[in-house]
C-alpha cells in the first residue's frame, strides 16, 4: 500500500531553464494528493537556487551536468537507489533521467507523454494538431483531477525583493517597467534587429516607460545593439544574472517582451504577464506561457511549424513568420498589458 505516513517522491528535470520552472504546478499536486510524502527534485545545479524556498519540495538533490562523468552519473543513481523511493517520476525523458527511472529501485515508475510523435508530426506537414501543453502533461503522471490552482510558481523572499527595488532606486515608483528579453537559443526565433530597436525607442520616447534589458552572455551583443540608440532609461543585465536573479529582476518588471524562450517561462512563474513572439514554433506544441494575461503573436502561414525547437536559418528563405509581425501590433500588446498589471 503506498499511501504510508512518509511515502518518498522523486521528481526528475534536469533543464532547460523554463521547462525546470513549468514543473512547479506538479510539485504542489503531488503535495495537495500525498500531504505527508517526502517530495525530492533532482535537477541540474545551475537551477536549484529556483527552488530554494519552494514549500512543496521537501529537499533539492542538486547534479553538476557540465562535469558530468560515468562515474559521477553512476554515484547518483546508486545515491537515488539507497534512498528507496517508492515514485519516480521523469519529466525529461532523455537518456540520463531514464537510467534513473529504471534503476532507481522504485515501487511504481511514472514518465511524462512528451508527444513526439504529433509535434513531428506537425512539423512534417505544417498542420497544427491539439495536444496538451506541457504543465499538464507534467500533472498527467500523478493520478487525481487536476485543477487551475496548480500555477508555475516561484516563491521569493521578502529581503530578496527588497534588494531588487534597492538596486533600482534611480527608477521612479511611478514608472511602469518592461523587460526586453530579446534573444533565443536559435536566430529564426529572434525578432529582427531593426523592430526590437523601434520597440525598445518607442516604449521610452513615446511613452515613457522604462526597460530592463536581459539576456544570456550569448546574447550581449544583440542587446548593445538594440540598446547604443537609448538614452539612460533603461537597465542592461544581459549576461549579468544567475536564474534566481533573472527570476527577481522579471518579479519587479510589469511585463516582459520576449521569444519563445526559457525567460518567457520564468516570468510567468513569477507573476508578470508575458508578450511573445513565436516564429518558427507554434504554440500547439504546448510551451506557450501558462498564463491568462499573456499572449502570444504569431502569423498562421503554411510554413509553420517549420521545426521542433528553432533553427539557424529560415529553411524558405524568407523568415517571414517574424517578419510580417508589426512593431506596433507588439507595443499595443505591451500598453494593453500594463494597464491590467
Amino acid at each position: 500500500m503506498l499511501y504510508i505516513f512518509r511515502m518518498r517522491i522523486l521528481v526528475v528535470r534536469f533543464s532547460a531553464l523554463g521547462d525546470v520552472v513549468l514543473v512547479t504546478p506538479l510539485f504542489q499536486k503531488i503535495k495537495a494528493r500525498y500531504p505527508k510524502c517526502h517530495l525530492d527534485f533532482l535537477t541540474d545545479m545551475k537551477f536549484q537556487s529556483l527552488f530554494s524556498n519552494d514549500p512543496h519540495i521537501d529537499s533539492i538533490i542538486p547534479y553538476n551536468i557540465a562535469e558530468e562523468t560515468p562515474a559521477n552519473l553512476l554515484r547518483l543513481i546508486g545515491k537515488i537507489r539507497g534512498r528507496n523511493y517508492d515514485y519516480i517520476i521523469d519529466v525529461h525523458l532523455i537518456p540520463r533521467s531514464l537510467l534513473i527511472l529504471f534503476l532507481g529501485k522504485a515501487i511504481v515508475r511514472r514518465r511524462i507523454n512528451k508527444y513526439t510523435r504529433q509535434r513531428r508530426r506537425m512539423v512534417a506537414s505544417c498542420k497544427q494538431e491539439k495536444i496538451p501543453h506541457v504543465v499538464d502533461r507534467y500533472l498527467e503522471t500523478i493520478n487525481g483531477k487536476n485543477s487551475n490552482r496548480y500555477r508555475p510558481k516561484i516563491y521569493f523572499e521578502e529581503w530578496e525583493i527588497e534588494e531588487i527595488r534597492k538596486g533600482m532606486n534611480g527608477i521612479k515608483d511611478s514608472r511602469k517597467i518592461v523587460g526586453f528579453s530579446p534573444g533565443a537559443s536559435k536566430k529564426t526565433k529572434i525578432w529582427e534587429i531593426d523592430k526590437l530597436r523601434k520597440l525598445a525607442q518607442s516604449l521610452i520616447f513615446d511613452h515613457e516607460l522604462f526597460i530592463i534589458f536581459l539576456g544570456n552572455k550569448n546574447e550581449i551583443p544583440l542587446i548593445a545593439e538594440i540598446s547604443k540608440a537609448l538614452d539612460s532609461r533603461f537597465l542592461n543585465l544581459a549576461g549579468k544574472t544567475d536564474p534566481r536573479q533573472l527570476a527577481l529582476y522579471l518579479h519587479a518588471c510589469d511585463v516582459l517582451f520576449t521569444t519563445d524562450s526559457g525567460p518567457m517561462h520564468i516570468a510567468v512563474a513569477a507573476g508578470t504577464p508575458v508578450v511573445a513572439v513565436f516564429g518558427p514554433t507554434v504554440e500547439a506544441f504546448g510551451f506557450s506561457p501558462y498564463d491568462e494575461r499573456s499572449v502570444v503573436i504569431s502569423k498562421q502561414l503554411p510554413c509553420r511549424p517549420c521545426s521542433l525547437h528553432g533553427r539557424d536559418s529560415c529553411p524558405l528563405g524568407h523568415h517571414n513568420c517574424l517578419k510580417l509581425i508589426d512593431v506596433n501590433e507588439v507595443k499595443d500588446m505591451i500598453l494593453g498589458c500594463l494597464k491590467v498589471v
